[in-house]
């Protein structure tokens, strides 16, 4: 039985990866093994994973769809999740980004069909949720670097494969899916529906194929926030509320752990996503075969995002700390406080400003549009020669408003906040009455991103036997990228900042409040919404002008002929960096009785230029009614900055077939992952308060991170569809990227600033243990016979050295454990799968100077998915998105400080596909 097993298993890889066999025909290699021998239901997605995997020298895992139209999850992201060493994170419950062996998005090299896709991050990480996976047929995860594919991923390379016509059935065939979501916490319905046509004549020398996705998706996610902690010296004054006459006396200094802020967020999203995509394939003879193709993406998202939060100054009243030093509670005085305590509180005194209750808009939309053409052509030049080139574009643009509004109130009572456990905060005054509100800090703008790549490689291949020696592969590919960013601000932060200018009350609106903290939370249950629009429309107003902070400056007609609210498109804020890549390759294939493998190198140019146009700042003056400072600027200034490097990236491959089902594998190999070229752009910015100046941007002068792999696989094939494995691997990497904060005197300001921006310096290690099985029972197994298994585990150990001595923050986006397990049932009409994903605690980010890192805690997710065969050609479908209702939770050292709890509820989707 087992041989028969172990037959079939080799015949369905050798259909599905004849031209993996070699680098040359690698990208189209793996598309073919889902065509042609992908069948419905999950076990023949199983199967087809499998037979991907086993034939490959390298490290490799993929996931495939069941049959057209029918890929695993509702987002690529989420599919890839159930891959060995693969995590997520998410966007309003949405995957969107993936981590490979404890590496951030950045340092995973994300391919379409074979080519870099443009994004709309502005870096190198690529969103998942700008395709549909309707559209994809199969991911493959390498883990393990191979001269053919282009460098970049230290973590891992991904490609992402769409269905081929030629690959597919004779004739035409389509699909349609038709389905609805809905969102428990929005309570919203939305549909979904997507189309899929294939043609391919009986040759198979012509083909054509398309296929247009529409999602429409409403959620509602509800926060509570703390902004950071910091360790710094805060001032402590003895006593409380109603506390009178108070002194200096009363008042001591104490270094300690303090929260920055503590508040609550409501974020209201519809995002609707378009996505179409064609390919033509001709084969006018046998030895040539030309495909072209074409993707349009269009995301456009909008963002209701209004928080109130409670601002803390280092200053606070009746502290009380643990014997760590933290703060577990203290009380934030208002305007009785500060009438009843002349000596302390009041202008140029210790309080020298009441606190404030602020109600906050952030932007949140995002409209993102993304290109790309591609076409490729395969010569069989002689028995032993091929040629492979290969052209491609892609385009990505984005906008973006750039908002921050704020409007607050100054209480007249004080709040009470705890933060020993669950944070709490009682207001003293109500969050919901408009006519209190007053006006504070405006920041408002327009952002638009462009990412523009261009694209091309030429491989040639020769198989010839010599002994050992199987043939060589040879690769030259050049890339021009460009990534530019444009942004368009108002100057209106401090023209009325410090509470001092009434508001009118038909501004506002009391809007309820969800509590997701429970009785223990405190949670007001109302509080105030306003437009941001209309709010700036009235600050602008020409009879307003007097009572802002510096009348004749916002005044100033030749400065602001609109006002002060009104975005200056005159003078834009823009940086761009222009990225050129040469690259060559060569790789040889040996094989022997019982073994395999490669042994090649890549050489790789790059030439970067960073330009920027901004403004210079000039001077920076104390604002009279708040703690921030008014910044002055200057003319434009342009900026321009050239870098460059070469390297050598070697690779070796060896597998060996130990026994006829169990496999070993070996690899090592130097890769490097290139700066995200968002960081390297020629810009500053300026921010921050009184004592905490704030500066960042730019670095064009960064390196890559570089790094040496070593890893060996183990694994056990028990059938087709079966099989168990072990990896373990070692990544030494250097100039690892971090944003790190230096102290800097800028002439501009009287004191010290405080410059964060991403820096080379941190070097470590990483080692990892992964753990894989599959297990699809059949018809010998009884009462288990349709039920079948699938789980895996991942443990990785990982030190940072940085300047300075070892870190324990590690690096970020680094879980030390994973796993993900699945049980799945099917027959000829049923089909009901139930997956858990889990992952413990990561850094998010180190922090810097006073500010403590940022920590993930422990997340775990369960999905379900049904689906019912009413007709050979009709089936109903039903899928449960966090069906355990897991939250999100973000802590600084340790889990009693506390930074962020967030809901998104769960996720429903019930359709019907029809193929014809």
């Amino acid at each position: 039985m087992r041989s028969k097993n172990f037959a079939k298993t080799v015949i369905a890889g050798l259909i599905s990866q004849f031209w993996l066999a070699s680098p040359l025909y690698a990208q189209e290699a793996a598309k073919q093994d889902l065509e042609r021998v992908v069948v419905t239901g999950i076990r023949a997605s199983l199967e087809s994973s499998v037979a991907t995997k086993r034939m490959q020298d390298g490290v490799v895992d993929a996931v495939s769809a069941e049959d057209a139209g029918k890929f695993p999850d509702t987002n690529i992201a989420e599919s890839l999740q159930r891959v060995t060493g693969v995590q997520i994170q998410r966007n309003n419950g949405e995957g969107r980004y993936i981590s490979v062996r404890g590496l951030g998005p950045e340092f995973n090299n994300v391919l379409v069909n074979g080519r870099t896709m443009t994004s709309d991050t502005g870096g190198r990480e690529f969103s998942f949720d700008l395709l549909s996976p309707d559209l994809i047929s199969k991911a493959l995860v390498y883990k393990t670097a191979q001269p053919f594919l282009p460098e970049g991923g230290i973590g891992s390379t991904v490609d992402i494969q769409t269905a081929r016509p030629l690959l597919g059935r004779k004739g035409h065939s389509a699909v349609v899916n038709l389905s609805g979501s809905y969102d428990s916490n929005s309570k919203k319905k939305t549909p979904n529906a997507s189309a899929m046509y294939s043609f391919a004549n009986d040759d198979r020398s012509f083909g054509v194929s398309g296929s247009l996705s529409y999602t429409d998706r409403a959620s509602k996610q509800t926060k509570a926030v703390n902004d950071a902690w910091n360790y710094k010296d805060v001032t402590l004054i003895n006593g409380d509320l109603n506390s009178k006459n108070l002194t200096m006396a009363d008042v001591t200094v104490k270094k300690l752990y303090i929260p920055q802020s503590f508040g609550f967020q409501e974020e209201n999203e519809r995002r609707k996503r378009l996505v179409a995509a064609g390919t033509v394939q001709f084969n006018p003879s046998s030895a040539l075969k030309l495909t072209a193709d074409a993707l349009y993406s269009r995301l456009d998202q909008k963002n209701d995002v209004i928080a109130v939060s409670d601002w803390n100054n280092p200053t606070q009243l009746g502290v009380k700390f643990n014997a760590d030093n933290q703060i577990t509670s203290f009380l934030r005085p208002g305007s009785t406080f500060f009438a009843n305590n002349p000596e302390i509180a009041g202008p140029g005194k210790l309080l020298g400003e009441a606190n404030s209750n602020d109600m906050i808009v952030k932007a949140g939309d995002r409209l993102s549009t993304t290109k790309a053409f591609g076409g490729n052509a395969k010569w069989a030049l002689a028995p032993e020669w091929n040629l492979e080139a290969d052209l491609s574009t892609s385009r990505t643009t984005s906008g973006t408003p750039d908002m921050w509004i704020v409007a607050g109130m100054v209480p007249k009572n004080g709040d009470t906040l705890t933060f020993d456990g669950t944070p709490t905060i009682h207001f003293g005054d109500s969050l919901s009455d408009p006519a209190a509100v007053r006006a504070h800090a405006v920041a408002y703008g327009q952002i638009r991103n462009g990412d523009d790549l261009k694209e091309g490689r030429v491989n040639l291949g020769w198989d010839h036997e010599i002994g050992y020696f199987k043939g060589l592969q040879f690769g030259l590919a050049a890339s021009r990228r460009k990534v530019d960013r444009t942004q368009w601000n108002s100057d209106s932060w401090n023209a009325f900042s410090g509470y001092h200018v009434s508001l009118p009350a038909s501004l506002f609106t009391v809007s309820k409040l969800d509590n997701i903290l429970g009785a223990e939370g405190a949670m007001p249950s109302t509080f105030l919404r306003f437009d941001p629009y209309a709010y700036m429309a009235y600050l602008n107003q020409p009879s307003l002008i007097a009572q802002s902070n510096d009348p004749a400056l916002y005044g100033d007609k030749t400065k602001y002929p609109n006002g002060p609210m009104a975005i200056d498109y005159t003078r834009p804020s823009m940086w761009a960096v222009k990225e050129k890549v040469s690259s060559l390759f060569v790789d040889s294939k040996w094989e022997g009785d019982g073994w395999s493998g490669n042994v090649g190198a890549r050489y790789v140019h790059v030439n970067s230029t960073s330009i920027g146009i901004s403004r210079v700042l000039l001077s920076a003056v104390k604002s009279p009614n708040d703690t921030t400072y008014i910044l002055n600027y200057g003319p434009d200034s342009v900026n321009s900055v050239e870098n460059s490097y070469n390297n050598l990236l070697p690779s070796a491959n060896l597998k060996l077939d130990l026994t006829r089902d169990l496999v070993l594998r070996l690899a090592a190999s130097k890769t490097l992952t290139r700066p995200t070229l968002n960081q390297m752009g020629v810009s500053n910015w300026y921010g921050g308060r009184f004592g905490d100046v704030q500066t960042g941007g730019g670095n064009p002068y960064l390196k890559p991170m570089r790094s040496t792999n070593l890893d060996a696989s183990l694994e056990w094939y028990l059938s087709k569809t079966n099989y168990v494995s072990a990896a373990v691997f070692q990544k030494k990497v250097t100039d690892f990227l971090e944003s790190r904060l230096v102290d800097i005197q800028l002439p501009q300001f009287p004191e010290i600033a405080h410059d964060t921006r991403i820096r080379n310096g941190q070097q470590g290690k990483i080692k990892g243990l992964e753990l894989a099985g599959q297990y699809a029972f059949d018809a010998n197994n009884g009462l288990l016979q349709g039920f079948g298994v699938a789980a895996n585990f991942t443990y990785v150990d990982a030190n940072a050295t940085r300047e300075g001595g070892v870190a324990s923050c590690g690096y970020p986006g680094l879980s030390k454990q994973s796993y993900n397990g699945s049980v799945f049932y099917e027959d000829s009409r049923f089909q009901a799968r139930l997956s858990y994903n889990w992952r413990n605690h990561f850094s998010v980010d180190c922090g810097g100077g006073s500010t403590l890192p940022r920590t993930r805690a422990a997340y775990g997710q369960a999905d379900a998915s049904v689906r019912y065969n009413v007709t050979p050609t009709i089936s109903l479908y039903a899928d449960a998105i966090n069906l355990n209702n897991e939250r999100m939770h973000e802590y600084a050292n340790n889990e009693s400080q506390f930074l962020t709890l967030e809901d998104v509820g769960r996720r429903f989707n019930v359709g019907v596909r029809v193929a014809f």
